[in-house]
């Protein structure tokens, strides 16, 4: 078959032959949402829910003056406890969502699966939103560490241009900050060690930490690979970092920056969670709904694809979760 050129008609040929397969799709891995505590609320209650926190016992050197006191014979009022009430946190579920619009006769000749791809893609777009949601109200915690060259990792204290590379002994100290404020580890969720606290790092403190050598401080190498056993081994060679020290560690590339550290860099902002920092509330469950809008008429050309959900997120409690600033360069 011959064609004439420079035919105008020749103009709307197909000149790229498609591959009519497609090429893995890129993933993220989101980590915050998994670390909420979670509730559902009942149809016909309102949209706002509420978290109740009870009052933990005062301190040692407050405590000396009720409880460790011996009762008198016949005393109403001895040793009476009034700090009690609950501290609340309010949830208020709002609507998020985002739509796609698409023609009908561009599904009908696309390569076959585009529509589940398209309904993929806006599905993870929609755990993306959740997820930063979330990390939106975890980073609100007033606990930090600022990582140095220190035996400890890091210091609450911030000077410009002492902020060093992510390490293991800041994962140690924020474990330290989390059980001082008696804040306890997740429990039930899914390939979570029992017990142990959430650590969210961004690739580079991932790279920081694996790869990190030192003398006076502790390092991931030594407390995971360099271990009788071969569980150890099998973490360096299959690129998990684990559990440190009660702190189970998660990679994401949904993660923030803060504080300029020098006069051009700005620091990655690392989170470790304990149950209840962060609380999340939805209306029949946290998953996004994906919707898919068909043409119902002959004369309707428009097909769209969406996501929405009913969600809502904040934070319950800002002892129960440590803000770690590390270098990124």
């Amino acid at each position: 078959m011959a064609f004439t050129s420079g035919r105008s008609a020749v103009a709307g040929l197909l000149t790229t032959w498609l591959n009519r397969q497609f090429v893995s799709e890129l993933e993220w891995s989101l980590q915050y949402q998994k670390f909420t505590t979670k509730a559902i609320i009942p149809p016909g209650s309102g949209k706002i829910g509420r978290f109740n926190v009870f009052v933990e016992p005062p301190t040692n050197a407050s405590y000396s003056t009720t409880g460790t006191t011996a009762l008198n014979e016949t005393s109403t009022t001895e040793n009476q406890i009034t700090d009690i009430t609950a501290n609340s946190t309010d949830v208020t579920i709002s609507e998020y969502g985002e739509w796609l619009k698409t023609s009908e006769l561009a599904m009908y000749a696309a390569v076959p699966g585009t529509r589940e791809r398209l309904t993929k893609r806006l599905k993870d777009g929609a755990q993306l939103v959740i997820d930063e949601l979330v990390r939106l109200q975890a980073i609100r915690t007033t606990n930090y560490i600022y990582c140095t060259a220190a035996q400890t990792g890091g210091t609450t204290t911030f000077n410009t241009g002492t902020v060093t590379a992510m390490n293991t002994a800041a994962l140690v100290q924020a474990h330290k900050i989390l059980v001082s404020n008696k804040a306890k580890g997740f429990t039930g969720i899914s390939g979570h060690p029992n017990g142990h606290y959430a650590a969210i790092l961004s690739p580079k403190a991932e790279l920081d930490v694996v790869t990190e050598v030192t003398t006076g401080r502790i390092y991931w190498s030594n407390a995971v690979v360099n271990v009788s056993g071969a569980l150890g081994q099998e973490k360096f060679v299959n690129g998990y970092i684990g559990s440190v020290y009660g702190v189970a560690v998660y990679i994401t590339q949904n993660f923030g920056t803060g504080i300029t550290y020098s006069v051009s860099s700005t620091a990655d902002i690392q989170m470790v969670l304990a149950d209840g920092a962060v609380g999340a509330m939805a209306f029949r469950d946290m998953q996004p709904e994906v919707v898919i809008n068909d043409v119902n008429s002959p004369w309707k050309n428009v097909d769209s694809i969406a996501w929405h959900i009913f969600f809502g997120t904040q934070q319950i409690d800002g002892a129960r979760s440590v803000k770690i600033y590390s270098a990124t360069t």
